[in-house]
């Protein structure tokens, strides 16, 4: 007897198998006949033009909001080091003029 699991994929995995292979799948099914495990895609229906363009749009702004906060990030822990070491330095600069007075 075989045993059968579907497995339906996220949209960020359906994106990425339809990138890496260029087919649009909605779940992966996987069952077993004897001792052997088989792996069979199943592909999900067509998408309209409209609504794949849609998809990659959403796809392409979310990767750009990921990009635009991770540059932001940075820019902010760059000018904090650089803010917090300036601050730093004055003040070993304010500590070492007062043990020459």
């Amino acid at each position: 007897m075989a045993n059968e699991v579907r497995i339906k994929l996220t949209e960020e995995q359906k994106l990425k198998i339809k990138e890496a292979t260029g087919k649009e799948m909605s779940e992966l099914r996987v069952e077993t006949v004897g001792g052997n495990a088989a792996f069979s895609p199943v592909k999900s229906p067509r998408l309209s033009a409209r609504a794949s363009a849609r998809q990659s749009a959403r796809a392409s702004a979310r990767q750009s909001a990921r990009a635009s906060a991770r540059q932001s990030a940075r820019a902010s822990a760059r000018q904090s080091a650089r803010q917090s070491a300036r601050q730093s330095a004055r003040q070993s600069m304010r500590a070492s003029e007062e043990e020459l007075l």
